[in-house]
């Protein structure tokens, strides 16, 4: 141990390792455990690969249930036999459940784990799917869209928060970025029905989410380990121990907190006086502040119109007048530009920070929602001439597409497991998460009649609102790229709170 010491010292002196020094630590007792703290990078040269092989693994429980969102924009065309009560329920079904699978997901996160957590979620995917596959009847349809809704709302958070725990701890940086992933293996799940639902009939397309929410239910279970800080607060040392030499990781201050604890006061099952601790724990500034920014950014994202535009997106481009290219092949290219914006995201977010990212999407939602508003208000005036103008809405929509994945949809959703302490992470990241399902049923079960009875003023709302979103993101959301999880929590809990006590 104290040659290893000397080593790390050695290196910390001339900013690199040699082959010799290597080979030695790698022949430690300790090698496995080895981290250069003063850059929060582990000696080991391949972890950044071995951070993205588990971020993807992680984030694979989101894939299935993603493709819930974009499955009523193919499906919904192919059953022309429903009344537009009866689309809008189906398209928005899935939203009622959402709350209730965030809101089990943090006790879930807590008394289970992380990693059953992200096992749990593909189970009611699986359900959903094979119901929707294998049933034509109306309430079969409902209640495989509540299943499916269920499976999100457990799938979002604890991504988030194995992600920020054990893949991304020891590198701040590369947190932001990885931590956007849930919402690209959501984008994934969209393009994926947009794909499939081109080119088969939509009970195939429900075949191939059971087969994807399978698949990802084994990898979970034979891949990643248990997250060790929540090993180390249920007493299980050394199952943490074994956790952390598999994702080595190790963080030597945190550890030792922890087991202090967990010797301290180590309970097996959750309980009221539990629940009112966190309860307690909720009303400090370093909780509730974080809380009423992650609700109030969720707010604006849902009623921005996002996720509107994804799930009726062939039936948006049929009526804002996109006839310039076949409505199925839009919603395609939008897919693909979907998941390439929330691939971006991951390379971007880290050079601008959330809060000039968040800025720059708000803006361009905002101006692409006001172009389609503006189009439809003016098409009745040029009438059938406006065929080759018909881009404008493509391009207008395919712009909002573009900008929302750039920040708007994924950045919220990334900060659920950042901005919260740890004793209340569960309970917090699990409300914002639910009304933010809440939000996003009405927003969607809304549609049909605002536009049925607003016309292009539907789009005008979402302008308003997406604009709105920019003044909120300039005074209230903090910059947490760069930081570390108790920088941002110390930050949240300081007199005089403003955004910019965060950044340096």
């Amino acid at each position: 141990m104290k040659e290893t010491e000397k080593l790390l010292k050695k290196k910390k002196k001339t900013n690199y390792t040699s082959s010799t020094d290597k080979a030695e630590i790698a022949n430690s007792s300790n090698a496995a455990d080895i981290i250069d703290m003063s850059n929060g990078e582990h000696t080991d040269t391949p972890t950044l690969y071995r951070l993205i092989y588990l971020g993807i693994i992680v984030i694979l429980p989101g894939v299935g249930p993603g493709m819930s969102f974009g499955f009523p924009a193919v499906a919904l065309p192919q059953m022309s036999y429903l009344t537009i009560d009866e689309v809008s329920w189906f398209a928005s079904l899935s939203a009622i459940t959402m709350p209730i699978g965030c809101l089990l997901s943090g006790p879930i996160i807590d008394k289970y784990g992380r990693k059953s957590a992200l096992m749990i979620a593909n189970v009611p995917s699986i359900c959903g799917w094979l119901l929707m596959a294998t049933n034509s009847k109306l309430i079969d349809l409902y209640i495989s869209r509540l299943l499916l809704g269920l499976a999100v709302g457990l799938s979002t958070t604890p991504a988030a928060v194995y992600s920020a725990e054990c893949i991304t701890i020891h590198n701040p940086t590369l947190r932001g970025s990885l931590s956007t992933w849930s919402t690209i293996a959501l984008t994934s799940g969209v393009l994926l029905s947009y794909l499939a639902g081109g080119f088969f009939w939509y009970t195939t397309v429900a075949y191939i989410g059971a087969m994807v929410s399978l698949v990802s239910l084994i990898l979970v279970a034979i891949i990643i380990p248990e997250s060790p800080t929540w090993l180390h607060g249920q007493g299980r040392v050394a199952e943490a121990e074994e956790a952390e030499r598999i994702l080595k990781i190790t963080q030597p201050v945190l550890k030792q907190t922890i087991i202090k604890q967990s010797k301290e006061e180590i309970k097996p099952n959750i309980t009221w006086n539990d629940i009112l601790y966190t309860l307690s724990e909720m009303q400090k500034p370093e909780a509730y502040r974080p809380l009423f920014i992650m609700i109030s950014f969720l707010f604006f994202q849902q009623f921005a119109g996002l996720y509107v535009v994804i799930t009726y997106m062939v039936t948006i481009l049929e009526s804002t007048g996109a006839y310039f290219i076949h409505p199925g092949t839009g919603a395609i290219i939008n897919g693909v530009i979907i998941l390439g914006a929330a691939v971006s995201v991951s390379f971007i977010l880290p050079r601008l920070g959330v809060r000039r990212l968040s800025l720059i999407s708000c803006s361009g939602v905002a101006l692409s929602m006001l172009t389609v508003a503006v189009y439809m208000s003016l098409r009745p005036v040029y009438g059938p001439e406006t065929y080759y103008l018909s881009i404008i809405p493509f391009l207008a929509i395919m712009s909002s597409v573009l900008m929302s994945g750039l920040g708007f949809i994924p950045i919220p959703y990334s900060m659920l497991g950042e901005v919260f302490p740890t004793d209340v992470k569960g309970m917090a990241s699990g409300i914002a998460g639910s009304l933010s399902s809440t939000f996003c049923f009405i927003a969607i079960k809304s549609y049909p009649y605002l536009f049925e009875m607003l016309g292009p003023g539907v789009f005008y709302i979402y302008s308003f609102l997406a604009f709105s979103c920019c003044l909120f993101v300039m005074k209230y959301l903090p910059e947490t790229t760069g930081m570390t999880l108790s920088q941002i929590g110390d930050s949240f809990g300081i007199d005089g709170y403003t955004p910019y006590t965060l950044i340096e």
